[in-house]
């Protein structure tokens, strides 16, 4: 496949980058994509420099560094996903309804397979799962305690693989993916252009990517103020939509409550 015009080209593995089907054929397990080993048991080892954080990616901030940590992985569903929803949008949706909004933005089809980009432990990928019980998912994470929850909290059955690896630097091929979810990442990352290029590079030509992110509504708020310092970053959603656009995603639709906005976006081509 074309590797396309983005200067990021994904990381190839043992000379081979791997195509959805090709990690989809063993459902349920967590790769490294470093050897891409597929390891079919969950391994309680700490990600550390010895053992080799995904490469290319070094947590640059709190926000980052945070989510290795097991006790992230543990607290974040039932400490912070069940109730932030309704926070941020001062109570006008829901974790499920925000869900819905994602899953019926994707129009997820049978057969098609999707990355949930920044997964945790998977909320949209089991959302979209659960709409689609036929579509495969490639839940993306660079932190192994995370992975590993979202593989316990999905159904045995599903066609899900879990690849241990950095955002912008996807061990895919170019127009590969039939279109993704994120959920909340972009706001964390160090560097969201790169990702947003590499996001760019392995969906089709044309395809449905649906990300939530946080926006700023006018003047920095305290909720600004309290997570800016730990390296979360809140545009406000001119600023967002240029980031979208010097991507060369289009943007098709969105829906803000709150300081939460979900848009969905069309890939180049």
């Amino acid at each position: 496949m074309p590797d396309g015009n983005h200067a990021m080209d994904g990381i190839s593995v043992n000379g081979h980058r791997f195509k959805p089907d090709e990690l989809l054929l063993k459902p349920g397990r967590i790769v490294h994509f470093q050897t891409g080993r597929m390891q079919p048991s969950l391994h309680r080892r700490q990600i550390g420099e010895e053992q080799g954080v995904p490469s290319r990616f070094r947590p640059a901030s709190m926000a980052e560094r945070s989510n290795l940590w097991r006790l992230t992985a543990l607290v974040y569903e039932p400490l912070w996903r069940r109730y932030s929803t309704g926070i941020l949008t001062r109570g006008a949706w829901s974790l499920r309804e925000e869900c819905d909004i994602v899953t019926e933005m994707l129009e997820p089809v049978r057969g098609a397979n999707y990355l949930d980009l920044g997964c945790s432990t998977g909320v949209y990928a089991r959302a979209v799962l659960e709409r689609e019980p036929e579509s495969g998912m490639i839940l993306v994470d660079y932190s192994l305690p995370m992975l590993e929850k979202a593989r316990m909290k999905t159904r045995s059955d599903a066609r899900a693989v879990y690849l241990q690896c950095d955002a912008a630097a996807l061990p895919l091929p170019a127009n590969s993916m039939d279109g993704a979810v994120m959920g909340g990442t972009l706001n964390e990352l160090s560097e969201p252009e790169w990702v947003l290029l590499e996001l760019a590079r392995v969906m089709k030509k044309g395809a449905t990517a649906v990300i939530m992110h946080l926006v700023r509504t006018g003047s920095p708020t305290l909720l600004t103020k309290i997570l800016s310092p730990g390296g979360v970053w809140i545009p406000d959603e001119k600023d967002a939509d240029a980031l979208f656009r010097s991507a060369g995603f289009d943007l098709a639709d969105s829906r803000r409550a709150g300081v939460m906005r979900i848009s969905r976006l069309r890939a180049p081509g």
